[in-house]
């Protein structure tokens, strides 16, 4: 399918990294740390992790255009690249990210993940100046660390609820009731109550073999349904909260889906995000909540164009609730930063630049149409790119509805030991009181007492 991507296969990072980055090796005659502008052809490292590599891609885009302005304006200045582009676990690529910046060989601009690690290791240059009007919105939220942004935001990836159309048509809706659904979802019209009571409805009625599915691992797309619930798990200083009243609700939630209603198989968290794509794309489960860019995934496992997926799926944001008043779907933007260390401050940042501000922010439209997504730059969401799109097209008033959290010391954990509870209660092994009360234990045993507030 033209919109998937292909997956780029690496060596693992610590033993790339440690063969030649750009902090250790160029051919210009002067460094910017210097203080002197430099000259002639510098090598710069670019690092990435997992599937998306139309991120770190732009980056080498923008370097093309960059080296034409340079001589554009005469300048003896040339940009080259080595990439390492890796596909492996988040927690193993920061390790190894941190590492190599030990050893005097990290890269000079890299995906970010565990931005508080890679902050405590010294390795993020604060580029709190690049935070300009040009982005959306509290976009750059989850790179900030202490007051400072760390990361460039490359995308605005939205959680959102995916739902079958053709299962409503089985059971009666008009092509109009259709259409209106994520509209009436976020103006408050259409409740998640309403919701979950429409998920079993189209499941009694046989249009699906199951109401709602969700992810079959552990994660923050959890955490969507928690905040349509009114749980907390964050504060105003953005720190993690331990919010006892809304885990329980939640938890109720996810036990009553599996074992009361049913309109969740008891065995989703056993089976493998293959299964589940094929079911969210062939109709198998008329619900699904996750991120909008998993749609490239889902369509791919049923051989889908994104016009028929476009045809077939709807998608919604979470819509208020008994417990909140606030439609919403989650923005988790990917991003970029750039090395405290590298020889080459400035021409990074002007990377950067030319990617939101200059010639080069048709490669973020490029992006963000490729995967799915929305866009962290306001002008590229009005591109033909995103305007085009057959997913995107429809989804772009999500902005406005977007909350992007912060980054939260200790979410990690949290979702690790709120997914256990999760597997226990769908498989009706557990109650949702005792669910809460190990959870809490847990937590405490893991995370330090000053980071977390109980509530």
């Amino acid at each position: 399918m033209k919109k998937l991507l292909s997956l780029t296969l690496a060596a693992l990072m610590a033993v790339s990294m440690l063969s030649g980055c750009s902090n250790g090796s160029d051919n210009s005659s002067t460094a910017q740390n210097s203080g002197e502008e430099p000259t002639g052809t510098i090598t710069l490292k670019v690092a990435h992790n997992m599937d998306f590599v139309t991120i770190p891609d732009a980056v080498l885009a923008a370097g093309e255009r960059l080296n034409e302005k340079y001589a554009a304006e005469g300048k003896d200045l040339k940009i080259e690249f080595e990439t390492d582009y890796a596909r492996i676990d988040w927690g193993e690529y920061s390790n190894n990210l941190i590492f190599a910046q030990k050893n005097g060989e990290g890269p000079d601009i890299f995906s970010v993940s565990d931005l508080s690690s890679l902050v405590e290791a010294g390795m993020m240059l604060d580029i709190s100046d690049l935070m300009t009007d040009d982005f959306v919105e509290g976009i750059y939220t989850p790179y900030i660390v202490d007051g400072k942004a760390y990361a460039m935001p490359f995308d605005l990836p939205v959680r959102v609820i995916y739902y079958n159309k053709a299962a409503l048509k089985e059971i009666g809706w008009t092509d109009e009731q259709i259409e209106a659904l994520p509209t009436q979802m976020a103006n408050g019209e259409f409740t998640w109550e309403q919701f979950l009571d429409l998920c079993k409805e189209v499941q009694d009625k046989g249009a699906a073999t199951w109401g709602l599915t969700h992810r079959p691992g552990a994660g923050s797309d959890f955490l969507d349904v928690f905040r349509t619930l009114g749980g907390e798990y964050y504060n105003d200083e953005g720190k993690l909260v331990f919010d006892s009243e809304g885990l329980q609700r939640f938890f109720q939630e996810i036990y009553d889906n599996a074992n009361t209603t049913k309109i969740t198989p008891q065995n989703l968290t056993q089976t493998t995000w293959d299964t589940i794509n094929t079911m969210v794309g062939d109709g198998t489960a008329f619900a699904y909540y996750g991120p909008l860019y998993s749609a490239t995934y889902v369509a791919g496992a049923v051989d889908k164009t994104p016009e028929q997926f476009a045809e077939d799926v709807g998608f919604a944001v979470f819509p208020v609730s008994e417990y909140n008043d606030t439609p919403f779907c989650i923005a988790a933007p990917q991003g970029m930063g750039i090395n405290a260390t590298t020889q080459y401050p400035e021409i990074c940042k002007d990377l950067f630049r030319e990617l939101y501000s200059g010639d080069s922010i048709d490669q973020l439209a490029h992006h963000a149409d490729t995967i799915f997504t929305l866009s962290s730059v306001k002008a590229a969401n009005e591109m033909e790119d995103i305007k085009t799109n057959p997913i995107l097209e429809k989804v772009g008033y999500m902005a406005d509805l977007s909350v992007t959290p912060p980054n939260v010391d200790g979410l990690t954990t949290y979702n690790n030991e709120l997914y256990k509870q999760i597997q226990l209660l769908e498989l009706g092994q557990t109650t949702p009181e005792q669910a809460v009360a190990d959870m809490k234990t847990q937590i405490e045993i893991n995370l330090d007492a000053d980071l977390v507030e109980y509530k």
